[in-house]
């Protein structure tokens, strides 16, 4: 309680386990150790750890050359939060929060004792679960104890023999003696460190130490560590987990960018290296974030020359500390070879690193530059391999070698380049600047050599020709695709027109159908018109075959009546012969016998045609005649007729005067047949022209001629039905037409007066 009666804050024992799970593997916890030992406070310039037997009990140790620790120092130390480390030139402190040592401690073992020694005091505290345990403590309690030199007294205190009390009751370390001892081990070091820890980690599964002291009796190693990378995907998983996990002689190779301290694993010296001068074909990019303000990262791209399989990918460096190693970037997470051995070695200062010094944050900043990474790693691996389509199993294959070759002086820690021609194998465990065989290099107080103008970097150090080639190909293809475009968008437009124009084509078609259909509907008529035509002209030829066998009939009856009549005259005569003459007279005298039917013909004759001996009777007259050309051109029947003295034909007998006498009644009486036809036509032509006439009213004239006109048609029927009962002649009504065809095709030269 302060003075001022406020409470101050306890802290649980049980937080000092709970703290130390932020570790998920031994070797992370290790690594908070060796950085306490590298921090500039402490600037140790050699760090051993080893493993030990104390009192039956196996303890793992970790002593350091640095600079010791002052009692207040110490607490701080074994307290939480408080960190008061600060740069010291370039060499910038890696501790942050003041939890590195707890959580570190804790996570390798139950409990952990410090010695340190300094020029004048020496001091030992105890950070112990078991001891808060036994004593059932409710907060942390870290007993320490210091003993002034040179002569290794302490002030006897009721706190001192408190504390000498749990320090020899509740660690491996049973006496003063015994704690005076171990801090005279760090004598001959002048200052330094001693951190020992014990009730080491075991495993869940098995009575087991946690770390394997075993196996390698100059390595730690560490069996348990997991098989997957959950920093990759879609990639395949080797049998054995990377080297750096499980080996913590290989992983404090590789802990630090540019190693300033030696460390000795087990009595044996570990090779650190400087990853970023150990690749071959080494190429360095940089990395010109917006919130650096223009300040260029360089990141050096180059293949690796470890044997072991999966050691490529992104090594990530905060203040020179590793944070992340071999992260898969780009083409490496891709189920393939490609960047299949590519490592890029990068300082990562603008990222934070979470609490275990594991992990970088995985804020906006980290996924834009773990992006950028991988394109950048990307365009390496095309110029080295030749883009996407190369394989690496090649390059795998064979023994790649670092471009240059590094050795760090066991003296003074500096790092020389050797020439060419030297092997990693070929140096010794403990190498000396006098042995470099460059003169300009070989003793330990000239400085190291520049760092290639890495500060002075503005761009890459390689040209970047295939990503232009790349881009090239692109633009081509794009250009390509573009006149594509364009033929394709002509054709379309030239389709469209087409289109638009059929479009117009049919909407003047459609615009037109009124009239198209009109004419279609005309030419069907015309159609059907040239048939009917064909049809009459088919029937014209039939009737007049029929009309010129009705002739041939008629001559030939006409023959055998002259024949009969010449035998009658010639018996009359007693047998003596007449004259053609007296036989024709005879002959127009026989064409008016009781057994014929006379037919006025066109010249006015009438003339006797067949002979009919089943009827008996008077013999009519019927006038088949046309009207001459005076008479159609007269407007009726009141036109003057054609008087029979203008017939050339000789005056007939007697008989014959009174038929033709009968015949010129039948004559006057004869309507104009003519005007007849031509009304009717009419319409017939307004019937079918749908055309609504109303005529003059029909006079009792009008009505006479078609009476007569009826009667006139009924008795050519009758007349052609006894030429020739076997044919159909149609109705009386159309037997003018029949007439009409007959009549155009006789033949006025037969007989003189006929």
């Amino acid at each position: 309680m302060a003075a001022s009666g406020i409470l101050s804050a306890r802290v649980s024992p049980d937080y000092l386990h709970s703290n130390s799970t932020s570790h998920t593997w031994a070797f992370s916890a290790v690594a908070e150790l060796i950085d306490n030992a590298y921090d500039p406070d402490v600037n140790a310039s050699e760090l051993w750890i080893d493993k030990r037997d104390i009192n039956g009990k196996v303890c793992l140790t970790f002593t350091d050359n640095g600079n010791g620790l002052v009692p207040e120092k110490l607490h701080k130390m074994l307290s939480f939060g408080y960190c008061e480390k600060v740069a010291v030139g370039k060499h910038q402190p890696i501790g942050h929060y003041g939890n590195g040592f707890k959580s570190g401690s804790m996570r390798l073992g139950k409990d952990a004792i410090v010695f340190s020694r300094k020029q004048d005091v020496m001091s030992v505290g105890l950070l112990s679960q078991t001891y808060l345990k036994a004593i059932k403590a409710e907060t942390i309690l870290v007993p320490i104890l210091s003993w002034n030199l040179p002569d290794k007294s302490h002030r006897v205190t009721t706190e001192s023999k408190h504390n000498l009390t749990a320090i020899c009751n509740h660690s491996i370390f049973k006496t003063e003696k015994e704690l005076l001892s171990e801090l005279e081990s760090l004598e001959k070091l002048g200052t330094g460190t001693r951190i020992i820890i014990y009730n080491l980690t075991k495993n869940e599964n098995s009575n087991n130490l946690e770390l394997d002291f075993l196996s390698d009796r100059l390595d730690i190693r560490n069996p348990e560590t997991h098989l997957i990378d959950y920093s990759t995907i879609n990639r395949a998983v080797h049998d054995k987990s990377p080297e750096y996990k499980v080996s913590l002689r290989e992983y404090c190779s590789i802990l630090y960018l540019k190693p300033r301290m030696k460390i000795v694993l087990r009595g044996k010296k570990v090779k650190t290296k400087m990853i970023s001068k150990s690749l071959s074909e080494t190429e360095t990019d940089v990395y010109k974030p917006t919130w650096l303000n223009g300040i260029a990262v360089p990141i050096k791209f180059g293949f690796t020359s470890s044997k072991h399989p999966e050691d490529y990918g992104m090594m990530l460096y905060h203040k020179n500390r590793l944070i992340r190693a071999y992260d898969k970037v780009g083409y490496q997470k891709q189920p393939n070879e490609l960047g299949v051995g590519v490592v890029g070695v990068a300082e990562a200062t603008f990222l934070t690193p979470t609490h275990n010094k594991q992990d970088f944050s995985r804020d906006d900043k980290y996924n834009a530059f773990i992006t950028n990474a991988g394109s950048k790693l990307n365009d390496y691996w095309n110029e080295k391999r030749g883009g996407s389509n190369a394989s690496a199993s090649s390059s795998t294959q064979k023994v790649v070698s670092p471009d240059w070759l590094w050795a760090q002086c066991d003296n003074c820690l500096k790092w020389r380049r050797l020439p060419t021609g030297f092997k990693q194998d070929d140096l010794p465990d403990k190498w000396y600047c006098h042995m470099n065989p460059d003169a300009a290099f070989n003793r330990c107080e000239v400085p190291e050599e520049p760092e290639d103008e890495d500060e002075a970097l503005k761009g890459p150090t390689y040209k970047k020709t295939f990503k232009k080639q790349q881009m090239e190909q692109r633009q081509r293809i794009k250009s390509h695709e573009r006149q594509q475009i364009q033929v394709k968008e002509l054709q379309l437009s030239e389709k469209e027109k087409r289109l638009q124009r059929k479009e117009m084509e049919i909407n003047q078609k459609q615009s037109y159908s009124p009239i198209v259909s009109k004419l279609r509907e005309l030419e069907q008529k015309a159609a059907q018109q040239e048939k009917l035509i064909e049809a009459l002209h088919r029937e014209r030829n039939r009737q007049q075959a029929a009309s010129r066998q009705m002739l041939d009939a008629a001559e030939k009856i006409s023959l055998v009546n002259i024949g009969h009549s010449e035998l009658l005259d010639k018996v009359a005569r007693g047998g003596t012969s007449t004259s053609s003459t007296s036989r024709k007279n005879n002959y127009k005298k026989r064409k008016h016998s009781t057994d014929s039917i006379c037919i006025k013909t066109e010249d006015g004759s009438v003339v006797e045609i067949i002979p009919n001996p089943d009827q008996v009777q008077e013999k009519p007259v019927v006038d088949l005649t046309k009207d001459s050309d005076n008479e159609s051109e007269t407007d009726g029947p009141t036109s003057p007729k054609k008087s029979k003295d203008d017939n050339p034909v000789s005056k007939p007998s007697t008989s014959q005067t009174s038929q033709g006498t009968e015949a010129a009644d039948c004559e006057d009486k004869k309507p104009n047949i003519d005007e007849l036809r031509k009304k009717i036509r009419q319409s017939k032509i307004y019937k079918e022209q749908g055309v609504q006439t109303e005529g003059p009213t029909e006079t009792a004239e009008d009505k006479s001629y078609k009476e007569r006109l009826k009667t006139f048609q009924k008795n050519v029927h009758e007349l052609l039905h006894m030429i020739d009962p076997s044919k159909d002649w149609g109705g009386p009504e159309k037997i003018e037409e029949v007439i009409v065809l007959m009549m155009q095709h006789v033949d006025p030269s037969d007989e003189d007066g006929d």
